[in-house]
């Protein structure tokens, strides 16, 4: 299985991003995220940054491996700093992921001529 880089909040990480297995994993913990953002009902404001921080904290773990998370958001975070990960996060197929993978199809068609 062929890993792909991506740059998360300028830090390399590399995952098998075009397994359909990760494929799915990324969107549940996507799905995950939200949930956890919108749960906010009787919770203070400490608890809402907690759990949204949580959240993506999981996600980078769990979609590029342990301690990938603290890596890119360092030993100590805050609200702001995975809000803009989770951007990067969920843009990442569009702006890193698809155009590496046009670039290898056009290297795959150039051998061919």
């Amino acid at each position: 299985m062929k890993k792909i880089a991506v740059t998360i909040l300028n830090q390399k990480l590399s995952a098998d991003l075009l397994n359909p297995k990760v494929v799915k994993k990324y969107q549940t913990e996507i799905d995950k995220v939200t949930e956890k953002t919108n749960d906010t009902e009787g919770k203070t404001d400490e608890e809402v940054i907690v759990n949204q921080c949580e959240a993506v904290i999981e996600m980078i773990d769990n979609i590029f491996g342990k301690g990938s998370a603290k890596k890119v958001l360092g030993e100590e975070t805050d609200l702001l700093t995975c809000l803009q990960a989770y951007f990067e996060l969920t843009t990442m197929y569009k702006n890193q992921v698809v155009p590496y993978m046009n670039k290898e199809i056009a290297k795959m068609k150039a051998g061919e001529k």
